[in-house]
């Protein structure tokens, strides 16, 4: 009885092993096609991702685009933007438009703005007043003449004819740049006024900058700016 019991017994191990090394062999196949299956669904959602991705916003790196501008004070043109600095791509070559060549994503799409342009000219416009180093400050509080005024940025189209296309009374610096060829007038008007169309030598040089080929290649920072 003693060797049939300890017969058993021996089986039952052996038995118990099998199984054990069955398992870990089992264990062992698993994991690594878990892992193949998930680094599968990984790709599977890195592709539909990428295919369903909306494409980037005009403009984008590689774009030149145009836009006139003029500033009023009370209908009277006052200087254009002189500065020389351009950190963004969005700048002016002192000649009443806006140059638009992002060097970088912090001017393209929905970052490209006016603000971006008032950033390199060192101007600022609020509803309170508008501000450059060519014509000081142009404040609403001052009025036109006996009449109480506002500041406000009207966005003009120019091709098939000059019409105000919108008219904006505040945030004045995250007005969108949307296309080549639109016109801008950033002016201190009569309450009730809007701004008048860009001025016939802004839009003169506009026609003329079309299609050029000039533009800068690299970017001139804020703090080494040329006089």
């Amino acid at each position: 009885m003693g060797k049939a019991s300890s017969s058993k017994k021996v089986q039952r191990a052996a038995k118990a092993a099998a199984s054990s090394r069955g398992a870990a062999e089992s264990r062992e196949l698993g994991f690594p096609l878990v892992v193949g299956l998930v680094v599968l669904l990984g790709i599977g959602l890195v592709f539909v991702a990428r295919e369903n991705r909306a494409p980037a916003l005009p403009p984008v790196i590689g774009d030149h685009w145009h836009a006139a501008y003029s500033i009023y004070d009370c209908g009277t043109e006052v200087p254009f933007f002189s500065g020389t600095a351009d950190p963004d791509g969005i700048h002016s070559h002192q000649d009443s438009l806006v140059h638009i060549h992002p060097f970088n994503s912090s001017a393209t799409g929905e970052d490209a703005t006016l603000g971006v342009l008032f950033e390199a000219m060192r101007a600022t416009v609020s509803r309170d007043a508008i501000t450059t180093p060519e014509a000081g400050v142009v404040a609403a509080a001052d009025g036109c003449g006996d009449e109480p005024a506002v500041i406000k940025v009207a966005r003009y189209q120019v091709d098939g004819g000059v019409e105000i296309v919108s008219v904006f009374d505040d945030d004045f610096h995250d007005i969108q740049l949307l296309q080549d060829r639109e016109a801008f007038s950033i002016a201190r008007v009569p309450v009730g006024e809007n701004p008048p169309p860009p001025s016939a030598a802004s839009l003169a040089q506009l026609d003329a900058s079309t299609g050029s080929s000039q533009i800068s290649t690299d970017s001139v920072p804020l703090d080494t700016e040329s006089e």
